[in-house]
């Protein structure tokens, strides 16, 4: 018994490390602004090693995996950031405003927030997992306090990519500033024209 878990260890400790080689390069290629590429995946590779660790919790959430909701938000987010770097990719040197960007300012970054947001459902509903506590700082709640870090990262990140936006575009960036959401997309209403004259 001791060394069948001993060998589903390795196996798992195996499959971690080349998910890492292969995603964390992936991530630090996110096409940001200067000092700021590279930054940004900080918070997410923090999250995914965190996640990773703890063999037992590991194991429960594959077992979960497709009985929780948190694989659609894993789903949606990791599409997205794919999307947004097609985009990147294919439009390089000048301010993106189509695709995903035609909708929300940062894109990659809410992909990052929603892929992460559904590994922590997944955390919290495993058989391992106590009720939460905000104040009891055990492994499955770590997980919760880091990705609210992880957010909030991604929030400041974003701001200042604003700027830098900003002092790089000037006046067309405010303009698309003004037009599209920071994060999360926005439906905006057409306004009807004022001059219209109701027909009696």
């Amino acid at each position: 018994m001791n060394f069948k878990g001993r060998k589903i260890k390795r196996k798992i400790e195996a499959i971690s490390t080349r998910v890492s080689s292969i995603l964390i390069p992936l991530f630090q290629y996110v096409p940001t602004l200067s000092i700021w590429r590279g930054i940004m995946s900080v918070p997410l590779i923090t999250y995914i090693l965190f996640f990773f660790q703890n063999q037992k919790m590991l194991a429960n959430d594959y077992y979960f995996l497709y009985q929780n909701h948190g694989i659609y938000f894993i789903i949606i987010g990791f599409w997205l950031f794919i999307f947004s770097i097609i985009f990147q990719l294919t439009h390089r040197k000048q301010l993106i405003r189509t695709g995903p960007y035609k909708f929300m300012r940062h894109p990659q970054y809410l992909a990052f927030i929603l892929m992460t947001f559904g590994m922590t459902l997944i955390v919290f509903q495993t058989t391992p997992v106590v009720d939460f506590n905000p104040f009891n700082l055990r492994g499955y709640t770590v997980i919760f306090y880091t990705w609210i870090c992880e957010v909030l990262a991604y929030v400041i990140l974003g701001k200042i990519e604003d700027i830098a936006l900003k002092a790089k575009y000037g006046e067309e960036f405010v303009i698309y500033k003004n037009t599209v959401s920071f994060m999360f997309p926005t439906i905006k209403l057409k306004k009807k024209d004022s001059n219209h004259k109701d027909e009696k």
